[in-house]
Parts: C-alpha cells; sequence; structure tokens
C-alpha cells in the first residue's frame, strides 16, 4: 500500500498506529498550499459562465482528540471511535443525519464544526479516525491532489461506493436514494442528480496539519481537495449548480449510517 508524507504524519503525530507504518513506504510529496478565499451564491443562481478556480476556505479550529483505542468487536469487526470496520469486505459504517432541507452544497458529509452551512449530511465523527480507518483497509489515496477548490481536473483515487440508510419502523436498515435529496440546477433548470461517482483521496497535509481534520471536510461534492472523498462525477468543478431538493429530503436531525466501501 502505497502512503503519501501527509498520511504518514496522520499516522504517526495523530494515532501512532505502529502496524500501519510498518506496511508502507514513501510516497509523494505535499501539495503547494492553495490561497485562502470562500464562495457562495445566493438560491437560485442566475445562468452565469463557469467559475474560475477558487481556493478553500481558512481551516477551522477543529482539533485532534485523543485518538481512541482500536477496539475488536467480532471476527474480522472492528471499532474506532464510532466507525465500524468490516476487514471482509471493506466496509467503513458510521452515524450521521441529515443537515439541510435547502439552499446551495458543497459537501455531501463534513464533521459537525465544519462547513456545515452547505453540506447535505453532518457526523460527530472524526477525519483523522476515518482516515486510519481507510489506511488500515488498504485504500489508496491520490498522488497527484487538485490544486484547490474547483480545479477542473477530475480527482483520482480508489473508487469508493457509498450508501446511506434510514431504520424502517423495526429499526432495520433500508437503503436511501440520497442522491434523489438533492438536485442540480443549470440555466434555471432543475435536473435530477444521477449516481454520483466516488473516489478516496486521502486529504493533504499543509504547514504540518492534517487538512481534512482541521476544515472538518469529509465528503465533497465540489472539488475540495481537503476532503477524504471528493466527487468524480460531472459538475464536480461547479459550486454553483448542487442544491438540496426542497420536500424531498428527511427533516433535519434525522438519524441515518453512511457506509463506504470499494467500487465493484
Amino acid at each position: 500500500m502505497r502512503l503519501t508524507r501527509g498520511n504518514r504524519t496522520v499516522i504517526g503525530a495523530l494515532m501512532g498506529v505502529a502496524i500501519v507504518l510498518a506496511t508502507v513506504s514513501a510516497g509523494a510529496k505535499e501539495p503547494p498550499p492553495p490561497p485562502n478565499a470562500g464562495s457562495g451564491m445566493p438560491f437560485p443562481p442566475p445562468p452565469s459562465p463557469s467559475p474560475p478556480l477558487t481556493p478553500p476556505q481558512p481551516p477551522l479550529p477543529l482539533q485532534v482528540r485523543d485518538a481512541p483505542a482500536i477496539e475488536r468487536v467480532s471476527p474480522g469487526v472492528f471499532r474506532i471511535g464510532t466507525i465500524l470496520i468490516n476487514k471482509k469486505d471493506r466496509s467503513i459504517s458510521f452515524p450521521a443525519e441529515v443537515n439541510m432541507e435547502r439552499g446551495l452544497l458543497e459537501y455531501l458529509l463534513v464533521r459537525i464544526g465544519g462547513k456545515t452551512h452547505e453540506s447535505l449530511l453532518r457526523a460527530t465523527v472524526e477525519p483523522y479516525q476515518l482516515q486510519v480507518a481507510f489506511l488500515l483497509l488498504g485504500y489508496e489515496g491520490t498522488d497527484k491532489p487538485l490544486a484547490g477548490q474547483g480545479d477542473p481536473r477530475a480527482p483520482t483515487g480508489d473508487a469508493l461506493d457509498i450508501t446511506v440508510t434510514l431504520p424502517d419502523s423495526s429499526g432495520k436498515p433500508v437503503p436511501a436514494n440520497y442522491e434523489s435529496w438533492m438536485c442540480k440546477i443549470i440555466d434555471k433548470k432543475i435536473l435530477d442528480v444521477p449516481r454520483l461517482e466516488w473516489v478516496y483521496t486521502g486529504s493533504t497535509v499543509f504547514d504540518g496539519r492534517f487538512r481534512a481534520q482541521m476544515e472538518g471536510s469529509i465528503i465533497a461534492l465540489y472539488h475540495d481537495p481537503a476532503a477524504l472523498v471528493d466527487n468524480a462525477s460531472q459538475g464536480g468543478e461547479s459550486d454553483k449548480i448542487w442544491f438540496v431538493r426542497e420536500g424531498a429530503v428527511p427533516p433535519v436531525g434525522t438519524a441515518v449510517t453512511v457506509t463506504i466501501k470499494p467500487k465493484k
């Protein structure tokens, strides 16, 4: 498994997971630091040309807590904090909840304390714990991180399948079509969101800080090299087309479970 210098920093400095460090080798260099800027647009957006490349917002003061133990739940199943890791199918599952009922989106999921004003879902899970889970299961991030938010290049990394489940009346998890909770607005036309393509990029390290942890960015709709997972679908370079589909999304606070697996 390849591991970038940034990921070595996360594992060594944050978790000290020796078993991970013993199985990896040196990889790509850290990317150059992007400038600071933000973006946003009222709902709905008027027609406009494609926006120029915009860098991510400044990091938020999200600090790493004490590293939790890696707990064995059953044969091949482990827990890190609220994250369940299944070695057999390489799945990562954790609780989250609906965060928005209307408005412009840039993320599918962020950590509470992150950019919740533009994320469909929110969670208490720590990004650095997710990073450890990805690495323990052998996922490969990118060695060519995007330059900043809105980079028109498609992000690279291991392809992922992301599912969201809701509990039914008996508590049994039922898959939800979370793409139907969103829409795309292009030239004032409301369009369905097709099945999205996701890749594990692994975030980046800037000035010795793991950016996914500092910014709380986990799964990005709008290209963001700080996020652990990025959108490889058409339109991922735009921050003006992704919206919550009003009336289709469950109420804010509705509990869900997010599961990430390798794409088959």
